[in-house]
């Protein structure tokens, strides 16, 4: 027979208010602990990790990529003519040619009419001559005046002056071969054989091997920073391998209507034997040189409004410097503002920074830097 157990008032009442009592510090302090984790969370300081590096003063050097192509300098292309007519027997080159000294270019030969005016300027030497002769016998015998002899005189001067203008001019000779007087380039030939060419005609162009250049065209805006002197890298366009290092000698006074750029003509140097009229070009050219602070272009950052500005490690935490920018160069940016040269710049991690934040720097940048 089981009895059924009664509760006592000194026993089973007692135990049933204590369990409930410790139930309830439980989950009192549980509450606590729960309200308090936010609290410390809040509490703890925000910090990011970043990298740094020592703030540098260098030369930031803006350069221009601009194209040209190579020509002759000016004044220094030979334009082969002829002071009479003459006949052309003979082309040996051809424009863009190579040529050296001495080598044969054409051949000539004078016209018909040319070899007659020769012709006569002889014979009338030969007869001036033969007259002054006649006179001066004449004259020894007191059968002529000196008046006589002297105007003949005259005449056999005035006939030799003109025989040696025709054999100046090669009136008289059957084939003028005309040579190169420098080493040099046939820029262009206008003359074909069989073609009779007037006086002063232009049979062909030739431009020396030395004292090339190169016209480029920039911007105005760009041309006014260029000087003559300056040093500029140079390139053909069709084979990189090719460099040289040319001199501006001149930076024109105008815009060229036609391409709207300024003209910028630099000398080539004589080793720059791959250099020829009419190659394309490129050019390096230096715009502007800065000296300053120059970082890397990942410190440099902008917000909403266009602001620069970079961040330097002030004892552990971020500082926020409003910067200028004054030029870019490959991964490189040249800066100005209130820097403070003693605290390092962060160059890494500065994305996620504000102002007084705790930064966290990288083990081993100082010592690396300072290195």
């Amino acid at each position: 027979m089981i009895r059924p157990i009664s509760l006592s008032r000194g026993h089973g009442l007692p135990l049933a208010r204590r369990a409930c009592r410790n139930s309830a510090s439980a989950a009192l302090l549980l509450a606590i602990a729960i309200t308090a984790m936010p609290a410390a969370r809040a509490q703890a300081p925000v910090s990011a990790r970043v990298s740094t590096q020592t703030l540098r003063q260098g030369q930031l050097v803006r350069r221009l990529q601009a194209l040209g192509s190579v020509r002759t300098a000016a004044g220094q292309s030979l334009q082969i003519s002829f002071a009479r007519a003459v006949v052309v027997r003979r082309v040996l080159v051809h424009a863009g040619q190579l040529v050296r000294r001495g080598q044969v270019l054409l051949e000539v030969a004078s016209t018909p009419a040319g070899q007659a005016a020769f012709t006569q300027a002889r014979n009338t030497l030969r007869f001036a001559q033969a007259e002054l002769d006649r006179i001066s016998d004449l004259a020894r015998r007191q059968l002529a005046t000196q008046s006589q002899v002297g105007a003949a005189r005259k005449a056999v001067a005035d006939a030799r002056a003109a025989l040696a203008a025709a054999r100046a001019q090669d009136l008289g000779s059957s084939l003028q071969r005309v040579r190169a007087a420098f080493d040099g380039v046939v820029e262009s030939v206008t003359a074909s054989p069989g073609a009779q060419l007037a006086a002063a005609t232009t049979a062909l162009s030739l431009a020396p091997s030395a004292g090339l250049q190169a016209v480029i065209g920039v911007d105005p805006l760009d041309a006014g920073q260029l000087r003559p002197g300056t040093s500029v890298p140079l390139r053909s366009v069709f084979d990189p391998g090719q460099r040289t290092l040319a001199t501006i000698v001149a930076v024109a006074g105008r815009v060229d209507p036609s391409t709207g750029h300024v003209e910028l003509t630099l000398a080539l140097p004589a080793a720059a034997r791959w250099a020829i009229p009419g190659l394309a070009v490129q050019a390096e050219l230096p715009l502007r040189s800065w000296h300053g602070w120059v970082v890397p272009r990942q410190a440099v950052l902008q917000d909403a409004s266009g602001q620069a500005y970079v961040f330097q490690d002030d004892g552990g935490h971020a500082r926020r410097v409003n910067v200028s920018i004054e030029g870019d160069q490959g991964e490189h940016t040249a800066i100005s503002g209130p820097l403070a040269p003693a605290l390092p710049l962060v160059v890494l991690g500065n994305y996620e920074l504000h102002d007084g934040m705790a930064l966290r720097t990288q083990a081993g940048n100082s010592a690396a830097e300072a290195r």
